[in-house]
């Protein structure tokens, strides 16, 4: 048996691809297609959770190609961040020479991958030639309004000494180091992504994007209709306003409750009640609103305060509870305990009155939630659902106590970061100017290097050095911004760039986009759904109302990869010891046992655990094809029947294959190949066809095989007497007629209803089907002793009995 040589074939084709730019991309697309994966920040080290999205794209855009596309395919580096600070910290070098090395270590591996990457368009956001033009695009925000800077409540990791976003705040931790998050009173950037909230769900209809990041970003956004209410405070001024999309529960409001950090707080409150407020109002500030929403036991304190219900015209008691957030609506709601969970458990603990207002079987310890008919409701007894809504809404309208309104969950986009590895934010703080962003042709505000953090985690852009300047304005003394930007907004525009990373006179060649752009297949986690994902689509928008790029959705076909888990089956970790290296793989069995394995272990949507003995047969199968193909075919005894069939199997492969990798269903396609060389191993073993149709079949085979392991098809290609590169050739068609399958399933019905089936020979002809059914008819009796008053049948599909 002749075995495959992974280390010397792979390292020699991967050096003649680089040699004749195989993969250089054409400057003039006629036929584009743009294939990208999310790219991955600089860690220094490949894992199998980076070769599994990876392979996936690289197996898509080389099937583009042979289907005759000009193909976009390239990498580069999200290069900064709290990790790589973090790294360089801990190993005391300076961040940005971490970050290179770990760069270079990367492109090697990449290498070894043996994608078809366009190295010439590689891209690293830790440089200034690309965070010039992030920082251009903060400027553009800024411009428009849709930047500014604010105090507030933010999420703070003591570990990280920063601030995040409420996305990277993951059951009360922080989603890079686990610690726990606490809540602080700072000055930050923010975009309004509030104010794309519409757009941004809209869009979602017209992308072809997995329902469930559809979804998540729909709840994410939060979009909804509801109505705005004002209740009175007794003995004060102020109104307290609520929104709440069961106006038709109005009457049964019988407290209200109010975020510890609402602005009426210290108005409102009794002297009585002042140091039990105040003491609950510090302890709910140190919480995260992640922790506050996921505590089952529900606290709180009376204010001492009641507000009046407009519809019964009663007092009700104030409450601050810290299960109200003040970031999401009016900072405070309506209680109706007899319709609501959390309401009912918080009247329940709390002896609170519980007061139904829509009829159902209510016992004593449940709570209807559903909509209903009216009852305990004045003129609106007897009014269900909409209905209700709209009349108790048209209601408070007269009486100019509440209207419609509509709400959404999603908040403005927190982009500070209290670090020094990361974007610079373009902005000079001047006494007498304000805020003034830093003019463009000034531009890039370069982050200075060779700098050695120390454990505190003290930004040098603090240093005078960096902080002292003259703004630009007046002239005056001034200081810049010593905040940097959260990393998704570096990859909220990556993509742009690749189109011709070397351009210098603005952050992407309008030209090259509106030649490549949209961007045909975009791969990445879905564990982005709500952060990257959504960032690009609003960063997209913006760039698209602002005459930018041509399209508000230039990234509308997105496939999720799954996740890759350690052998035990769960999630790779250092700290578990169950990462697998796949660099160990490729040095003993090569690129391609690692490319065809993972891309077979399941969907590819799903991933799995990494098993070491199913990669023993993965491997076994690369083997296999290099066996077949490379040893001295005979013909033995010629069987034209042989012959014809495995020609027919050869076009079903192709066929089978074109539409599985077409739809990224990889492991189905590698499970053909798998069968389709089994009839191979028993048609060499018999020498029963035809020295032609056998080169034939392993000419199309490693064809066919060329996406996913390119150097094993590469090999084979020219074993069998090519020279041009097999990744050069066309995608192989199938004949029609040697699909279609021998045999077919046949259905009997009686009077149009299903009762049994047989298998039949294609073609056969009416009168045989006719005699087919009755015999079987006799047998199994699906006529039920009825007389047959007529039989039809349908060629290829069907026997139909019509019975009195």
């Amino acid at each position: 048996m002749n075995t495959y040589d992974p280390q010397s074939t792979e390292k020699k084709w991967q050096k003649i691809w680089q040699e004749t730019s195989l993969y250089k991309t054409p400057t003039n697309p006629k036929n584009p297609y743009y294939g990208l994966v999310m790219f991955a920040y600089p860690s220094g080290n490949l894992h199998c959770g980076h070769w599994y999205p990876f392979t996936g794209g690289d197996i898509l855009a080389r099937f583009a190609r042979m289907h005759g596309h000009d193909v976009l395919h390239t990498n580069g580096f999200d290069a900064f961040g709290l990790p790589a600070e973090n790294a360089a910290i801990k190993h005391g070098k300076p961040a940005d020479e971490w970050t290179d090395e770990n760069i270079a270590t990367m492109k090697n591996q990449y290498a070894a991958m043996g994608n078809m990457y366009d190295w010439d368009r590689v891209i690293d956001t830790s440089k200034p030639d690309y965070y010039k033009w992030t920082q251009w695009l903060f400027l553009q925000l800024l411009k428009a309004d849709k930047a500014y800077q604010k105090k507030g409540l933010v999420n703070w990791c003591p570990h990280c000494h920063t601030t995040l976003a409420n996305e990277q705040v993951i059951h009360g931790v922080c989603e890079r180091c686990e610690t726990k998050v606490e809540r602080k009173n700072l000055k930050q950037w923010y975009f309004k992504t509030t104010d794309y909230a519409d757009k941004l769900i809209k869009g979602l209809d017209t992308i072809d994007w997995p329902d469930r990041i559809k979804d998540a970003q729909r709840n994410w956004i939060g979009r909804s209709e509801g109505t705005q209410i004002n209740f009175t405070i007794d003995g004060h001024s102020d109104a307290l306003t609520v929104f709440t999309t069961r106006p038709d529960t109005l009457f049964g409001v019988t407290f209200m409750v109010i975020a510890p950090e609402h602005p009426l707080v210290d108005v409102i409150i009794s002297d009585t009640q002042r140091p039990a407020v105040s003491q609950y109002v510090n302890q709910a500030g140190k919480k995260t609103d992640v922790a506050r929403m996921e505590e089952k036991d529900k606290t709180g304190v009376f204010t001492g305060t009641y507000a009046v219900n407009p519809a019964t015209n009663e007092q009700i008691p104030i409450w601050v509870a810290d299960y109200v957030l003040m970031g999401y609506g009016t900072g405070a709601i309506m209680a109706v305990p007899a319709h609501d969970e959390r309401d009912f458990e918080f009247a329940h603990k709390y002896g609170l009155e519980i007061k139904q207002v829509i009829e159902g079987d209510v016992q004593a310890n449940t709570v209807h939630t559903g909509a209903g008919v009216l009852i305990n409701s004045g003129r609106f007894d007897g009014l269900e659902g909409d209905e209700a809504k709209n009349e108790i809404t048209d209601w408070l309208k007269e009486s100019e106590l509440g209207q419609t309104h509509t709400q959404y969950r999603l908040r403005d986009w927190l982009i500070s970061r209290q670090r020094y590895w990361g974007t610079p934010i373009p902005v000079i703080h001047c006494e007498g100017c304000g805020v003034v962003g830093v003019p463009e042709t000034d531009l890039p505000v370069v982050l200075p290097l060779n700098q050695k953090i120390d454990s505190t985690g003290r930004s040098p852009l603090l240093d005078d050095s960096f902080v002292n300047v003259q703004c630009p304005h007046c002239k005056s003394d001034a200081k810049r911004e010593t905040d940097t930007m959260d990393t998704f907004v570096d990859s909220s525009w990556y993509y742009l760039r690749y189109p011709n990373p070397h351009y210098t006179q603005g952050p992407f060649d309008h030209e090259a986009i509106k030649q490549w752009l949209p961007v045909s297949t975009y791969i990445g986690g879905p564990e982005h759904a709500t952060m990257h994902l959504l960032y690009v689509r609003f960063i997209a928008h913006f760039l698209y109302e602002n005459g930018h790029i041509p399209m508000a959705e230039p990234l509308p076909k997105f496939i999720c990869n799954g996740l890759i888990m350690g052998p035990d089956g769960n999630k790779m970790s250092k700290s578990k010891g169950n990462v697998v290296d796949p660099d160990d793989y490729v040095s003993k069995y090569g690129a391609d046992s690692v490319r065809l394995y993972m891309m077979f272990m399941g969907p590819y949507d799903d991933g799995g655990p990494w098993d070491p003995q199913r990669f023993e047969g993965a491997h076994r199968f690369v083997n296999k094809v290099y066996d077949l193909a490379t040893a001295q075919y005979k013909t033995q005894e010629l069987n034209t029947e042989i012959e014809a069939d495995l020609e027919a199997k050869l076009h079903k492969l192709i066929k089978k294959v074109s539409e599985d990798i077409g739809e990224a269903h990889f492991n189905t396609a590698i499970a053909a190949f798998m069968e389709f060389t089994n009839t191979l191993t028993k048609v060499r073993q018999a020498g029963s066809v035809s020295a032609d149709a056998w080169k034939q079949s392993i000419t199309l085979l490693a064809v066919l095989l060329a996406p996913i392991t390119p150097h094993l098809s590469e090999e084979i290609w020219v074993t069998v007497g090519n020279t041009e590169s097999v990744h050069l050739q066309a995608w192989p068609k199938y004949d029609e007629d040697k699909v279609k399958d021998d045999v077919v399933t046949i259905v009997i019905q009686v009077n149009g209803k299903l009762r049994g089936e047989f298998v039949a020979t294609t073609g056969t002809d009416q009168a045989e089907l006719e005699k087919l059914a009755t015999a079987l008819n006799q047998k199994e009796n699906f006529t039920n002793d009825a007389e047959t008053v007529k039989v039809i049948v349908v060629p290829n599909r069907l026997v139909n009995f019509v019975v009195k």
